[in-house]
């Protein structure tokens, strides 16, 4: 695949203090995302029927810390059916951004997102091919980006979908910078943007291989003040929940959180 004019070596950087630079990208795909149960299923209906049921603007979409996951992107992409205009894909991690940049050039060793081409085909009607080349021949822009910094300028107010996936309370267990992860999200969206949403539930941390990793408590009785504390106002809003499919895995997490709505004009 020719390297689009946007598109950025996912190099990593020099040094970082974050626990996730390391993240084990292959490892948490395994885990979460070799198949599509019950919770990647309403995973992916949370995106594509809200999108399905609006007529919403689609042709810029930034990926807040997206890990090594192109779901939420595939799913968009199922109701786009045509190349997003930019993506800007961000995360810490340079083995995640170098999982999404291996899937773009379609280099062999690839993670394999056939299970849920299968399923956005079987249940949106959505042709798998055209997703990947749909998706592959759109504007992409790779950032090594930790959100513990400012939001650049450039991105503020400069995007149609803010798509953010359990990140904010998978990221820290502090409660002061779980808020200051979610009110960065609002300074990215366009007037009137599309926010496509999704926490663990009641999560106190959670285990890749050997590794732990911090979590904050999130549900559905504290999620919308937090978002007030962060000052998204959002309107038409959509919000599901779906147990956690099989708690012997050990996923660390009782049940999922989606939410989409759109800021307010």
């Amino acid at each position: 695949m020719p390297i689009t004019p946007y598109m950025v070596n996912a190099t990593p950087p020099a040094s970082t203090d974050s626990v996730f630079f390391e993240f084990p990208a292959r490892a948490y795909l395994e885990k979460y995302y070799n198949h599509v149960g019950d919770e990647n299923a309403a995973f992916m209906r949370s995106i594509t029927d809200y999108l399905r049921d609006r007529s919403v603007p689609t042709n810029t979409v930034i990926e807040v810390a997206g890990g090594p996951c192109l779901y939420s992107l595939m799913a968009m992409m199922s109701c786009r059916k045509r190349p997003f205009r930019h993506v800007t894909f961000t995360d810490i991690g340079w083995k995640n951004l170098r999982e999404v940049e291996g899937w773009l050039h379609d280099y062999p060793q690839q993670f394999d997102y056939q299970p849920l081409l299968s399923w956005l085909q079987d249940e949106v009607g959505a042709d798998p091919e055209r997703i990947s080349s749909s998706l592959r021949s759109s504007t992409w822009e790779l950032v090594n980006f930790d959100w513990r910094e400012p939001v650049p300028t450039s991105w503020t107010r400069a995007h149609d979908i803010v798509s953010c996936h359990f990140f904010a309370e998978s990221a820290t267990n502090d409660e002061a910078e779980l808020v200051d992860f979610l009110r960065k999200l609002g300074r990215l969206g366009c007037p009137g943007a599309t926010l496509l949403l999704s926490f663990m539930c009641k999560s106190d941390g959670y285990t890749i291989g050997q590794r732990e990793f911090p979590a904050f408590s999130i549900d559905e009785h504290n999620v919308f003040g937090y978002l007030e504390q962060a000052g998204l106002e959002l309107e038409d809003v959509e919000l599901s929940i779906t147990p956690c499919e099989d708690p012997s895995t050990m996923p660390g997490y009782d049940a999922l959180l989606f939410i989409a709505g759109r800021w307010r004009r």
